[in-house]
C-alpha cells in the first residue's frame, strides 16, 4: 500500500490505495493534525497505523479473556453456616419446644399427730393470713415470741388474738420461719381445728426439701452414704405414695411420727432446751444425689415399707399390710448382724401378761390362768410370730402383732418372737426391730459398707422393683 500525504489546511487528506478497499478507495479521509510540526509526514502516518491496528488486538485479547472466564467451572464457596433460612414467604418450620418440668410435689404433714388440745407456735419476719374457708387474706397482729394455739367456739385463737377461722394457712416471707413445740420448719403451716374440738398444725413444703429432714430423722448421720442415699429413694417413694393415694378431703397426707416416717423438721429443742438439727449437709447431698429418683411396680409407685432392723429375714409385706405387693416381700438379710436388735430378750411378769392377754369378758372365768402357749409359725422363716394360749377354758388364737399392742409400749421390738413360760415370767425372745417389712436400714448400712450401691441395696429388699426418675 502507497500514502500519500497533502496538506489542506488544518486537515490534511489521505489518499490510499488497497484493493480490500472496494469503490471507496479513492474516496479523501480526514485525519487528525499533527501534534507535533516537526514530525514527517510519514512518521506520523506510521504512526496512527500502528495504534489503529493495536485497537482491534486488544478488543479481540478482552473478548478472549471474557470467553475463557465464563467457560471455567468455578466451585462453590463453603457455607458460613449449615442452616440456611428459607425464603420470608414460606412458613418457618415448627420447632417442638424441650418439655417443660411438673411443679415439684407439695407434701403436707401433720406435726401434731392425733390432734392435741393445745400446741407453741412461733413465727419470726414478716408473714401473711389466709382464711382456708373463704380464700381471702387476713389481717393479723400476732403476740411477739411463744403463744397458744387452742381452739374456740367461733374458730382458731392464737395467742390473745382469735381469728374467727376453723382453717387458717400461715406464709412466712422468709423460709424457714415457723416453730411448733419446739420444731423449726420450711415452708407454710395450716393450722384446723377438728371435728372433736382439738387443734392440729400441717406443714407443707416442696418434698425435696421435706426428705433433707426424713433422711436424718429415720436414719443415723454415720451410716455410709449409700445407706442413706438408698433411704432417700425409699423414703421418696414412701411419701408420693401416700401423697397419690391420700384421701381428696383429708387435710394431710403424712404424720410427722413413725406411723408414717419420722420428720424433724430444719432443727428442733431437746427436753433440755438444746437445738438440735433436724437436716445436715449430709442428708440434702444424699437427696440431692437421688433427685427424684423412685421405686416403681408396672410404672406405677407402690409402698416402700422399711423398718430399723429385719432380723437376718424381712417379712412377707402381705402379711402384715393390705397394700402391699408381690415385690414387698420375705428375702434373707444377715447384714444387719451388728444392730443390738438383731436378737433381743425381755420379760413380763406372769400376772401382766395375762391381765392384758387374756379376755376378762363376762364369758370367761376372771380366775383363768395360762397353761400352755404354742408357737403355730416360725419368725425366722420371714413369718409374722402367731401363737395358741390355752388359759384351760378356751384356746386364744394371738399374733405378734396384736401382742405388741396389748403389752406396754416398748415391751416388744418386733412381732417376730418366741414366748417361753417360766414359773413366774414370761420370756420373749426377738429378732429386728419394728414390722420387718422391705427395706432394712441396718440391713443398708451393711452392704453399703460391703461396697454395694444405693440402687442394689434398695433392688435387693424390692426385687423386681422398677427404678425411675421422675421429671419436676
Amino acid at each position: 500500500m502507497r500514502i500519500v500525504g497533502t496538506r489542506v489546511g488544518d486537515r490534511s487528506v489521505t489518499n490510499s490505495s488497497n484493493e480490500a478497499d472496494g469503490d471507496g478507495a479513492d474516496q479523501p479521509r480526514l485525519s487528525f493534525p499533527q501534534t507535533h510540526p516537526s514530525d514527517s509526514g510519514t512518521v506520523a502516518g506510521s504512526r496512527r497505523r500502528f495504534w489503529v491496528a493495536c485497537v482491534p488486538i486488544f478488543l479481540l485479547l478482552i473478548v478472549l479473556l471474557a470467553i475463557q472466564q465464563s467457560s471455567e467451572v468455578r466451585t462453590p464457596p463453603p457455607p458460613m453456616q449449615t442452616f440456611v433460612r428459607p425464603p420470608s414467604k414460606l412458613p418457618l418450620p415448627r420447632v417442638n419446644p424441650p418439655p417443660k418440668k411438673r411443679p415439684e410435689p407439695l407434701v403436707r404433714v401433720n406435726v401434731t399427730p392425733g390432734g392435741v388440745e393445745s400446741f407453741q407456735f412461733e413465727i419470726r419476719g414478716r408473714y401473711e393470713f389466709t382464711s382456708l374457708e373463704s380464700n381471702q387474706k387476713m389481717p393479723a397482729n400476732l403476740d411477739s415470741g411463744v403463744m397458744t394455739v387452742s381452739a374456740t367456739k367461733t374458730g382458731l385463737k392464737l395467742g390473745s388474738q382469735a381469728m374467727g377461722t376453723n382453717r387458717l394457712e400461715i406464709r412466712p416471707e422468709q423460709s424457714p420461719a415457723i416453730r411448733v413445740n419446739g420444731h423449726l420448719y420450711r415452708g407454710c403451716m395450716r393450722l384446723f381445728q377438728r371435728t372433736d374440738g382439738k387443734v392440729s398444725a400441717v406443714n407443707v413444703l416442696p418434698i425435696e426439701e421435706y426428705l433433707a429432714s426424713v433422711v436424718d430423722s429415720e436414719m443415723p448421720a454415720k451410716f455410709p452414704e449409700a445407706a442413706r442415699q438408698a433411704q432417700a429413694i425409699v423414703a421418696r417413694t414412701y411419701a408420693l405414695y401416700q401423697i397419690e393415694h391420700a384421701d381428696p378431703k383429708a387435710m394431710f397426707d403424712l404424720l410427722s411420727s413413725q406411723r408414717s416416717q419420722k420428720y424433724l423438721g430444719v432443727e428442733y429443742l431437746d427436753g433440755s432446751g438444746r437445738r438440735l438439727a433436724g437436716e445436715s449437709d449430709s442428708s440434702r447431698r444424699a437427696v440431692e444425689a437421688t433427685h427424684g429418683v423412685v421405686c416403681q411396680r408396672h410404672q406405677k409407685l407402690f409402698c416402700t415399707y422399711y423398718s430399723a432392723v429385719c432380723g437376718g429375714q424381712t417379712t412377707d409385706g402381705r402379711a402384715v399390710f393390705r397394700d402391699a405387693i408381690d415385690v414387698v416381700k420375705s428375702v434373707p438379710c444377715e447384714w444387719c448382724r451388728e444392730s443390738p436388735y438383731y436378737r433381743w430378750t425381755t420379760e413380763l411378769s406372769y400376772d401382766e401378761f395375762q391381765s392384758r392377754v387374756l379376755d376378762r369378758g363376762k364369758q370367761r372365768n376372771k380366775k383363768a390362768v395360762v397353761q400352755s402357749i404354742r408357737e403355730q409359725s416360725d419368725p425366722q422363716k420371714g413369718s409374722i410370730s402367731r401363737f395358741e394360749i390355752d388359759d384351760g377354758q378356751r384356746p386364744v388364737s394371738v399374733t405378734g402383732i396384736e401382742l405388741r399392742e396389748r403389752l406396754p409400749p416398748g415391751t416388744l421390738s418386733s412381732p417376730r418372737f418366741r414366748i417361753k413360760l417360766e414359773k413366774d415370767r414370761i420370756v420373749f425372745e426377738g429378732q429386728g426391730h419394728g414390722h420387718g417389712v422391705g427395706f432394712c436400714q441396718w440391713g443398708a448400712k451393711g452392704q453399703a459398707e460391703a461396697g454395694r450401691d444405693s440402687l442394689e441395696i434398695v433392688r435387693h429388699y424390692y426385687p423386681g422393683a422398677e427404678i425411675a426418675t421422675l421429671d419436676y
